[in-house]
């Protein structure tokens, strides 16, 4: 592994030396983020029933504890190098989701136990039910508050992640059907799967009378569907505005339309476990928590 110092700055020759190299100038700057600002709003944008619902939450030590083991595993040189080797293979046969799924890696995270108990109801009952679930990661973090915990996922791989931690597994398609729940989760979902609408519609069904919604979207509002050939969903969601805020507002408006009732929100990142660039990603989620109200149709 060699190097070179021109006109002061420290030039790594060979291509691993280049990466590590970048990792750490990338892992610096991560470090020296401000991250209680993943969670704020201008509540100068917001309604005022959105502004007596939100919720200020901020990183703590659960949420560190992720980051930190996401800085730990990204460090694992031969690990990360046999990562990209595998992807580079697998992706010709397998969708990202399935490959992650083997390969045990790309867990996510959105809320911490004790963030999620903030903002969920204070006596939970009835089961859990994660909707397009991954490996389960996001979902683990409060299922312990509910007596039964189930889920949905496309991913074979996956399922048989979600199975060795002990959810009980659901059809795709009659989920909503089989019973009612007293939280139905759909954790970043929407604007992943290709008629989020439905996916809704199918929510409303499955909830109990006095059961939530917790619901988590990243905003700005970019669908994309790694199923479809083109990518893109069969139905978009009605959100307007360019800020995070404007788009929560729309957003909120839009389910009201669909008979849910906003209980309590906020704004959390959804964080990723990184790779041999840098230790973890993020995107700016708005999460939520709805109770069902009654809507013309149901009259």
């Amino acid at each position: 592994m060699t190097s070179s110092i021109t006109n002061g700055f420290y030039r790594p020759r060979s291509a691993l030396a280049r990466a590590i190299y970048e990792k750490h100038r990338n892992d610096m700057h991560l470090e020296e983020l401000d991250k209680n600002e993943w969670y704020q709003v201008n509540s100068s944008l917001l309604t005022v029933e959105l502004k007596e619902k939100f919720v200020q939450l901020g990183p703590d030590e659960e949420t560190k504890e992720f980051l930190s083991a996401s800085i730990d595993k990204s460090s694992w040189v031969w690990t990360q190098i046999w990562y990209l080797l595998a992807k580079a293979v697998l992706r010709r046969f397998w969708s990202i989701t399935d490959i992650n799924g083997w390969l045990g890696r790309g867990s996510m995270f959105v809320l911490s136990s004790a963030q999620a108990t903030r903002l969920l109801p204070s006596a939970p009952s009835g089961p859990l039910v994660d909707v397009g679930a991954g490996d389960g990661e996001v979902s683990r973090r409060f299922a312990h508050l509910y007596e039964e915990k189930y889920a949905t996922e496309i991913s074979a791989c996956m399922r048989k992640v979600l199975v060795g931690k002990g959810y009980t597994i659901l059809d795709t398609s009659t989920w909503w059907q089989s019973q009612r729940f007293g939280c139905v989760a759909m954790l970043n979902l929407l604007d992943r799967c290709s008629e989020p609408r439905a996916m809704l519609r199918q929510a409303r069904a499955a909830l109990d009378p006095a059961g939530v919604l917790l619901l988590a979207l990243v905003l700005p509002y970019k669908p994309y569907v790694e199923v479809t050939p083109n990518h893109k969903p069969n139905e978009l969601l009605p959100i307007e505005g360019s800020t995070f805020e404007e788009q929560v507002v729309s957003f909120v408006q839009f389910m009201e339309t669909l008979g849910f009732e906003l209980s309590s929100w906020t704004r959390a990142p959804y964080l990723c476990e990184g790779d041999f660039a840098q230790a973890y990603y993020w995107l700016d989620d708005s999460v939520y928590v709805f109770r069902t109200k009654p809507i013309p149709s149901d009259t």
